[in-house]
């Protein structure tokens, strides 16, 4: 008696074990952080410096200048010669100096200036300062970082300008996300096909729902500024399963996992809402940050009894401060091309793998006009 108990006890915690592998139709990451797809350097973009900064990166410019300023002052501010390219009138620099651009984000070509250094009219003997930059078109723009000495003593001046034509570097990277919240190291991520959630028979018929799996992505924006629009595709879908742009939402990684309370209480967005940069500075540099996606498989009566799998495609656009959009071209996610100039029509791609249900097939012999098994819809 106590070993056909103990038998029993094994046969059930192997059913519950066996339960528990199954594809999940949790709509959120089952873990307490997850993990963030490396981005992929983009080779094509040689030519970012000091005067052809990537947007969002703090570079450092400089001057020598000789004899030394101990007692004068080095005024450093940011112009927009576009219109109006006086800057000293008069003997006078103060009217260009007031109409400097704004430290601290709200200019359009001005992300972020060194403090106690920028546009300081006296007092400052500091031949450097270190400047990040808003993404703007510097053909059509013209931006200046001007550097106005004033020598010893307010004797002498002089002026020296640098050109600011940003080099456009934005990229995405996307991979499969297991529920866990962990990328695989190489290949696919999978997940079993979910359990049948239903089966009923009724008028000769065995009527199916195969039930739904949501399976998650991880992309990783870099190198932009303020915020950028995703568009979502399916590149390929061999499941069977029904998908549309509804399914598919997005959510930032705090708010993907399950919740302190032990349920999922974070926020998805639709596929057509724009992700904002979540950095301070408004700004991401090539470190990128990463978004959780989310797609559900509806699988209805597809039985799904062979391998297959879903590859999901995204592209973005960057935001326009100049229109307040996300419509620009030119702003379009880049993608290396080997030995070539980056190109902005290719789709970032990941491909999740289903393993599939038990194929079941007959081993009765029936008569002559019998069917096998009752069929499914």
């Amino acid at each position: 008696m106590k070993k056909q108990i103990l038998i029993l006890t094994f046969f059930v915690a192997a059913i519950f074990a066996g339960t528990s592998s199954y594809g999940q139709d949790v709509d959120y990451v089952n873990a307490s952080a997850t993990d963030c797809v490396t981005p992929t350097p983009l080779t094509c973009v040689t030519n970012n410096n000091e005067l052809a900064p990537i947007p969002g990166k703090t570079y450092t410019y400089g001057i020598n200048v000789s004899p030394t300023v101990t007692t004068g002052n080095i005024q450093w501010f940011v112009y927009n010669a576009t219109t109006t390219g006086g800057i000293i009138s008069a003997y006078d620099i103060s009217t260009a100096a007031a109409a400097a651009e704004a430290d601290g984000g709200t200019s359009l070509f001005l992300l972020d200036a060194e403090d106690g250094i920028y546009n300081q009219s006296t007092g400052n003997d500091q031949a450097t300062i270190d400047i990040s930059w808003q993404s703007f078109n510097g053909t059509s723009n013209i931006i200046l970082l001007v550097a106005y000495v004033e020598g010893e003593d307010g004797c002498s001046d002089n002026i020296e300008v640098y050109r600011i034509e940003p080099a456009f570097a934005f990229t995405l990277d996307i991979a499969g996300m297991f529920d866990d919240g962990t990328i695989p190291a190489s290949g696919n991520a999978n997940e079993c096909v979910s359990p049948v959630q239903s089966a009923s028979y009724a008028s000769d018929v065995l009527t199916m729902d195969y039930g739904q799996n949501y399976i998650y992505f991880s992309v990783n924006a870099a190198n932009f500024v303020n915020s950028w629009m995703p568009t979502f595709s399916v590149e390929d879908n061999t499941t069977g399963a029904t998908v549309t742009t509804a399914e598919i939402s997005w959510a930032y990684p705090d708010q993907a996992i399950l919740g302190a309370s032990g349920a999922a209480t974070g926020t998805w967005n639709s596929a057509s809402t724009a992700v904002d940069a979540q950095a301070t500075t408004g700004a991401v540099g090539p470190g990128g940050e990463c978004i959780v996606v989310r797609v559900l498989l509806d699988y209805g009566n597809v039985e799904n009894d062979v391998a297959s799998h879903f590859t999901l495609g995204v592209n973005g656009i960057m935001y326009d401060p100049s229109d307040g959009g996300y419509d620009t071209p030119g702003l379009a996610d880049l993608d290396p091309v080997a030995s070539a100039p980056c190109t902005n029509t290719a789709t970032d791609v990941a491909t999740y793998d289903m393993t599939p249900r038990p194929n079941i097939t007959t081993n009765t012999t029936v008569g002559t006009g019998d069917k096998a098994f009752e069929p499914k819809n």
